[in-house]
């Protein structure tokens, strides 16, 4: 006898087979987790069995009386990971450069030139510069005394006719002083004197004084010599005695004065 006058009711809630579907649903999922709890990166293929199966469990509820299709979970396979691989703190590496050398890159080349060359500046023709004469220093004895008390001059400096050959143009390096035999002679400056004796070239007995600075005077024809060399002399010291010894017409004083060697007029130091 039919449940209700207008026939059979259908069903509005969720029929056995939903509910079967779900707890199928469930233990899939359970069985999916439990499987996927031995390993570590599986969790991703549990979820996604979970959710096939109840993507299925809904289309069989809303199927009517169409019963739910059985999904088999997928297989998992085990993914095998190997020990954790450490590196020891004492390793090190070393970068050893003992047997490396490097040499320097050369050097460029300097460029030819090329074409025309510029022609070269001919060699000065002027005369290459002298040195200055050092000056002549100065004097210590700028003047000189007379040699004798008395001088009268008989033979001046300069060029004269030869008392002894007669011939003219011979140059007479010194005063010619008139003074009796033996008459006193003293020294025109203080020195040294560095020649006493007789001398080779006319002169007779000779007596020379070294004034220093290249200043030096003679004294000629001596008949004695009262000084040696090596002697200190101050000026009017007497040195020797007049005579006519050496090339001589007579008892005189032949007298000269030398400035670095050469002769020049006494009377320009006196």
């Amino acid at each position: 006898m039919p449940s209700s006058i207008h026939g059979r009711r259908r069903q509005t809630g969720p029929t056995n087979t939903f509910r079967s579907a779900s707890g199928a649903i469930r233990k899939a999922v359970r069985t999916a987790q439990s499987s996927a709890g031995g390993h570590k990166h599986l969790p991703a293929v549990a979820t996604i069995s979970a959710a096939v199966l109840i993507g299925a469990g809904i289309t069989a509820a809303h199927g009517g009386t169409t019963s739910a299709p059985t999904v088999a979970a997928p297989a998992t396979q085990s993914i095998v990971t190997g020990p954790i691989v450490q590196a020891s703190p004492e390793a090190a590496i070393t970068f050893d450069r003992s047997n490396v050398e490097t040499t320097p890159a050369p050097a460029p080349e300097k460029p030819t030139p090329t074409g025309s060359t510029l022609p070269t500046a001919p060699a000065s023709s002027a005369p290459a510069a002298t040195a200055a004469p050092a000056p002549v220093a100065k004097v210590a004895a700028a003047r000189l005394a007379a040699p004798l008390s008395s001088m009268s001059v008989s033979s001046p400096f300069g060029l004269r006719t030869s008392p002894i050959t007669g011939g003219s143009g011979e140059m007479h390096t010194g005063l010619d002083l008139v003074a009796a035999c033996q008459t006193a002679v003293f020294a025109a400056g203080a020195g040294t004197v560095v020649e006493a004796g007789w001398s080779a070239y006319g002169g007779g007995n000779r007596i020379v004084v070294d004034h220093g600075n290249g200043l030096q005077s003679t004294y000629n024809h001596l008949a004695s010599i009262e000084t040696s060399v090596g002697g200190i002399v101050t000026a009017g010291q007497r040195l020797a005695a007049t005579g006519t010894t050496g090339a001589s017409t007579g008892c005189h004083l032949h007298f000269e004065v030398l400035f670095n060697g050469q002769t020049v007029n006494p009377q320009g130091w006196m």
